[in-house]
Order: C-alpha cells, then sequence, then structure tokens
C-alpha cells in the first residue's frame, strides 16, 4: 500500500529483520529493546499484588525476567515458571544476572516439578515463546497452557489476568495457526507493529485486546506490504465538495435482485446511499423492482426488458457498475454480467457474479493458478471482486479448510497472478491488490447475517465513485463495514443486528 495510507503490519520474517537492522545497522543493543518492551508489559500489571512470570528459552523469556524484575522493584511479590532446562540466548541469561543482582525474593517453579498454584495470583504475564515459533509445541507444556487457559471457566469468582508478551505463546506469528496449543490472553502488548498472526484467525481469537508498543525501532523507509486501519481518520476518504452535485459523487449502476432474493438489492442501494452515493441506478427484475421502490424510494429503477431492450444498459452510469447480490445465474444475469465487464469503468463484483464467473472456470479442468490467469484475462484491471470462503473455494477450486489453514499463501498466490482487487470476506476479511494486503480489525459476529455482504458490496461501490484507488476503496469499504457492525453491536447486542441495520449504521460511522 502507499506510503501513509493504513498503519504498517508485519510478518515474523519482516519483524525479525526490522529488529535485526536496528541492532546491527543503527547499533541499538537488544537488552535497550528488552527494556523498553518490558517496561510497556509492566504497565499492563502494576496495580497487582502477586504476578506469575512464564519463561522461555529464548528473548521472549527474556523479556519476562525483565518483567518480573521491574515488577519486583515496585514491591509487587512475583515468581516465574521457566520452560526450559538450559538456554543459549545471551539476553536471557543477562537478564537473570541482573535479577539476581537485585537480591530480590521470588521463587523459580519448573515445569518438570510441582506446579505452582495459578489461581493465587492477580495476573499472569505470558513469555514462553515469541514471534520465532515454527514448530508444534509439546504436550507437556501444551498441558500447562490448557491449565491456565482453564482458570477462564472456573468456578472462582476472581482469576489471573492474562497478559501476553509480544504475541500469545503457541500461535503462529505470520499465519495465525495454533502450533499444538495456545495460551489465551486477555491482552497482548506486541511491539512497534502488529504481526500479521495476531489479526488472523485462530490466532486472533487467542490476543485478546491487542495493544502496540514502540520500543525505539527506527521507522522502516521500506513500503509497507501490509496495512491496518485503527481509525477512521485513516481512511482517506475525500472530502465532499459543498458545491458538488449528485452526479459529482457517483452515479452508479446497481444489477441486483431476482424473484427469489429481492432485499439484497435493497440492502445494497441503502447502503451506497449512506456511504455518499449521488445516484444509485438498479436494474432487476419486475419483482425485485417493486420490493426495492418500498424499500429504498432513493433509488431510480430499470427493468432487465428495457434494460435488453438498449445496446447498453449502462450508457450514462458506467462509471462504476455493481453486479451480483441476489442476482441469479440464469442466462439473463450471465447477459447483464458480460455488459457490465464489457462496458463498466470500474466494476465490484459480488455473490452470484462470482458464482458464474466459477461455473465458467469449472467447465475447464484448471489448478488455480490458471483459474487466477483466466479472471486476470477476464475482468479489468479496475475491478473488486468480493468473495466469501465458499465462493473463494469455488472459484480457486480449493477447499475452505485448506485456504483457512493458511490465508496469507493463497492471498499471495492471488497477487502474484491477478491486477484487480479482491475482498476476500471472513472473520478477518483481507483486500489484496497490487497495492499490497489490508487486514481488518473492525467487525464482530453479529454480522454473520443474511444480506452483509450486500451491505459491503454497496459501500465498495459508493467509495469506488470517489477519487480513491479501488484498493483504497476497497480496504476503507471493509473497514467501515466492520465499525458499522461494532455500532450495531453496542447498540443491539449480539443476536440481534440484520442487514438493514448494519447499512443504516454507515452514515454514523462515517459522521464521526
Amino acid at each position: 500500500m502507499q506510503r501513509g495510507f493504513g498503519r504498517r503490519v508485519v510478518t515474523a520474517e519482516q519483524m525479525k529483520k526490522l529488529e535485526g537492522s536496528a541492532i546491527e545497522k543503527q547499533g541499538i543493543p537488544s537488552l535497550l529493546l528488552m527494556e523498553h518492551a518490558a517496561l510497556a508489559v509492566t504497565e499492563e500489571v502494576k496495580n497487582c499484588h502477586r504476578v506469575l512470570l512464564l519463561v522461555g528459552s529464548g528473548k521472549n523469556g527474556g523479556d519476562a525476567v525483565a518483567v518480573g524484575r521491574l515488577l519486583l522493584g515496585r514491591g509487587i511479590a512475583c515468581d516465574f515458571l521457566t520452560f526450559y532446562e538450559k538456554t543459549e540466548c545471551s539476553e536471557l541469561l543477562q537478564q537473570w544476572d541482573i535479577l539476581d543482582a537485585f537480591a530480590y525474593s521470588y521463587r523459580i517453579y519448573e515445569t518438570d516439578g510441582d506446579l505452582p498454584d495459578f489461581e493465587s495470583y492477580d495476573a499472569i504475564v505470558d513469555g514462553v515463546f515469541g514471534i520465532g515459533l515454527n514448530r508444534t509445541v509439546n504436550s507437556d507444556t501444551v498441558s500447562v497452557f490448557q491449565q491456565i487457559n482453564g482458570l477462564r471457566t472456573s468456578d472462582s469468582e476472581k482469576r489471573p489476568f492474562i497478559v501476553a508478551i509480544d504475541i500469545p505463546s503457541g500461535i503462529d506469528a505470520t499465519c495465525g495457526k495454533v502450533l499444538g496449543g495456545a495460551v489465551k490472553a486477555d491482552v497482548t502488548v506486541t511491539f512497534s507493529y502488529a504481526k500479521t498472526g495476531l489479526l488472523l484467525y485462530p490466532g486472533r481469537a487467542y490476543t485478546g485486546c491487542l495493544k502496540i508498543a514502540e520500543i525505539g525501532l527506527p521507522e522502516s523507509s521500506e513500503r509497507a506490504e501490509y496495512v491496518t486501519f485503527a481509525d477512521r481518520k485513516e481512511l482517506g476518504l475525500p472530502e465532499r465538495r459543498p458545491d458538488g452535485n449528485k452526479g459529482d459523487f457517483g452515479k452508479i449502476s446497481l444489477v441486483a435482485g431476482c424473484d427469489d432474493m429481492p432485499g439484497a438489492a435493497c440492502f445494497c442501494a441503502r447502503a451506497m446511499y449512506r456511504s455518499g452515493a449521488g445516484l444509485v441506478r438498479v436494474i432487476g427484475t419486475e419483482q425485485s423492482l417493486s420490493v426495492l421502490h418500498g424499500a429504498c424510494p432513493e433509488a431510480v429503477s430499470l427493468s432487465r426488458e428495457k434494460a435488453f431492450a438498449t445496446d447498453n444498459p449502462y450508457a450514462g452510469f458506467d462509471n462504476v457498475i455493481v453486479i451480483g447480490p441476489g442476482l441469479g445465474t440464469d442466462s439473463d444475469a450471465e447477459r447483464l454480467l458480460d455488459l457490465a465487464i464489457q462496458y463498466g469503468k470500474r466494476l465490484v463484483l459480488d455473490a452470484d457474479a462470482l458464482n458464474i464467473l466459477a461455473t465458467r472456470l469449472d467447465r475447464m479442468s484448471l489448478d488455480p493458478e490458471h483459474r487466477l490467469n483466466l479472471l486476470n484475462d477476464w475482468l479489468p484491471d479496475d475491478t473488486i471482486v468480493t468473495p466469501h470462503p465458499g465462493e473463494m473455494s469455488r472459484l480457486m477450486n480449493v477447499p475452505v479448510s485448506e485456504l483457512k489453514e493458511d490465508p496469507l499463501v493463497f492471498a499471495k498466490m492471488i497477487r502474484r497472478y491477478c491486477e484487480f482487487v479482491w475482498v476476500w470476506k471472513d472473520a478477518c476479511s483481507m483486500v489484496i491488490s497490487r497495492e499490497g494486503f489490508y487486514l481488518n480489525q473492525s467487525g464482530n459476529e453479529t454480522m454473520a447475517t443474511a444480506g452483509s455482504g450486500d451491505v459491503l458490496a454497496g459501500v465498495c461501490g459508493a467509495f469506488a465513485a470517489t477519487e480513491m484507488t479501488m484498493a483504497q476503496a476497497a480496504s476503507a469499504a471493509v473497514y467501515v463495514h466492520g465499525l458499522a457492525g461494532d455500532a450495531c453491536k453496542e447498540e443491539l447486542g449480539s443476536y440481534g443486528t440484520m442487514a438493514g441495520d448494519i447499512a443504516n449504521a454507515v452514515a454514523g460511522v462515517l459522521r464521526k
């Protein structure tokens, strides 16, 4: 992504390079970075009375020992539980030496001996494994993690607050995979940049509240490959002209709705207007349009019959065409899609538009790479496609379980072969483009409801009608869509949100 657009996110490998460069090229001592990290973690547990530090054999363990020293210096009782027999990490050994020099009183437990009473602590600080973990955690360690995680469901009114240093132990810092077992944290204090594995599921479910602490690493001058938003002000939405008219703010063709699914067009059109679109014209079946007129009277309409009476049904509304929500997959739907691809300047393809493309791909026996190549040939560069996991699976002919195992592998494959923009909808939605990868942090489980994707397609279409690039429009749309879902959860709770609520909430999100 372009510099200044969103906040940098890094993989484990990228973070190691940034740290290595700071130590070797800038001459920043590793122990100094460790001290800054420990200070940041200490802030999360400084009001506790008794803390247990989980200490691994590497630098993450060194961070934990440093945290313990700082807490002991504040008069907070601390004990340590070590997860190794010996270590070759010089920083960890130095931290133990520094701690011993203060002659504080503490106890060290070992995992192959008697374990501490976990419930007797106010907080547990996890420093077992860091971002370098690339193997399956052994069963004995997993057993300890499970005991700690089990405190969440205990009958005790009070349980320890769990803070992870940099990343919950047992999580792959790049893809978010659980490597045999992992600590489930209430808060994760990560350093300098969020790690991709903290945003992707299942790692995100173990992260708790994510906090990013600056520890003194120099700002990287390299182009950010992965970005995220943490604030609406980062979106880069253009200012609206005070003397503008509806034509200036986007005239959009929405091709959506069939007799069996008339609501999709209503949700999508309403989301477009709530996101700032100037004029939306819906092409649909007569029956679906009759529903639209009552649900979203602001939209103008054109029946499929009248659309097919002209050579170009998109004339005058061809700057942005959103096609697919509730479209159906019959021959009329296919024809409308082909005309949109032929005449549209900017396209957003959702739902049945993607199912039509997947059916065409299925007629050929092709591997994922060849499928992506064909899609790139078929679709203009200024296109956004918005598949959910099932649609992604059909487009690429890859099982959903395999896609979810390591989504970054497939995201990189898509980026290698496709010039257009992908919005991979999931619990952590991802935007994939030539500009980079956007990983979304907004949204919640209430959005898993029929029509939510139609709303997202509408927000994508409205933002695509601005001067933003398609990658920027897609990224901003995903974030705003999630914020609208967050607003609905706050107002309506986890169970009662419907797609129309999300569409209406978009306006309030953009007002803030």
